[in-house]
């Protein structure tokens, strides 16, 4: 059985789990055979379904869906009570929790830059509801969304899709994040994010782009070349409670953003993870952040501790404001 394992020199837990073993694509040094995807519709369903947006007429797990949600066949986690164990320095948890695959189009070639802006508007729906009902679970604490577009950035299918993850241990950076934001609220009174945000729309050179509800910055701190974050320009600390009227503004300026980064960087493989708490907390700010696989974390990265990044976010932010211009020259 796999086993949450708490690192005792610092936050974080490692999830140990031999049942997954090593795959070829763990080694950078072998060719992996392209990969065809199981997740389109078909007859001969393999899945479990959990739920799924369908035609009112349609059959109930039937291969006519607009939106799924299913298991993941390889989970790490189960639905099992939650168990802590061993006293420090060595404490470990069992693997208790949930993932899910958010099957996002039918069509594998349909991606959230391009799909409709009302299909892109139900996914987020799907994204808020999911983890709204995991994060009620007994003695979850944290949940997020993540997507991997492309090998280079651990994509396990072509198909455009999303992980939705809910376990009971902290994950370590968020925990970094709500410390920090925690600490400036105590000191100021004032909320770390807001804060920042404010300056970047004010100050405008590490702005992406924005609209009335959310706005896209190049970090000042960015670890990866184009490392872009979007965030709601109202104050809430959990996606869970975002209002469903401005999900069309989010997805709005969802895919502008990634419209600009294909066209800025010839459609790059990247990660986006979702960072939120279960519940809202006065000191945190929702936010998602798209990371780009445009370098490799070298031997001095990991030796140092530190990120290396050869692109000043202010360069990468000009250069997407600029990407997005011709893409609005050329609709």
């Amino acid at each position: 059985m796999p086993l949450f394992r708490k690192d005792p020199f610092g936050h974080a837990w490692v999830l140990i789990s031999p049942e997954r073993g090593l795959e070829a694509s763990d080694f950078g040094s072998v060719t992996v055979k392209e990969r065809t995807s199981p997740l389109s519709p078909n007859e001969e369903d393999p899945w479990r379904e959990i739920l799924a947006l369908r035609p009112s007429a349609a059959e109930a797990g039937g291969p006519d869906w607009r939106v799924r949600v299913v298991e993941h066949p390889a989970s790490l986690v189960q639905d099992r009570p939650a168990a802590f164990a061993g006293e420090a320095p060595f404490q470990f948890a069992v693997s208790r929790g949930f993932q899910e695959i958010v099957v996002e189009h039918p069509n594998a070639h349909e991606c959230l830059e391009t799909m409709p802006r009302e299909h892109l508007v139900d996914v987020l729906r799907i994204y808020r509801d999911r983890l709204a009902l995991l994060a009620r679970k007994d003695g979850i604490r944290h949940v997020q969304v993540s997507r991997s577009i492309g090998r280079a950035a651990g994509a396990l299918y072509d198909h455009p899709h999303a992980q939705i993850l809910a376990v009971p241990v902290l994950n370590r950076w968020l925990e970094e994040e709500l410390t920090v934001a925690r600490d400036h609220h105590e000191a100021t009174g004032c909320c770390l994010f807001c804060q920042v945000l404010d300056s970047e729309l004010t100050d405008r050179e590490r702005l992406i782009t924005h609209n009335d509800s959310f706005a896209a910055i190049a970090p000042y701190a960015a670890k990866r070349p184009f490392e872009t974050w979007i965030l709601p320009r109202r104050h809430p600390g959990s996606f869970t409670a975002e209002p469903g009227n401005l999900l069309p503004a989010l997805a709005e300026i969802l895919q502008s953003v990634l419209r600009g980064m294909n066209t800025a960087l010839n459609h790059p493989p990247y990660n986006l993870v979702l960072h939120t708490l279960p519940s809202g907390d006065e000191a945190f700010h929702w936010h998602i952040e798209i990371l780009p696989r445009l370098t490799y974390q070298s031997g001095f990265d990991w030796g140092s501790g530190f990120y290396v990044n050869p692109t000043p976010p202010e360069d990468a932010a000009r250069f997407l404001r600029e990407a997005l211009a011709l893409e609005e020259v050329g609709q």
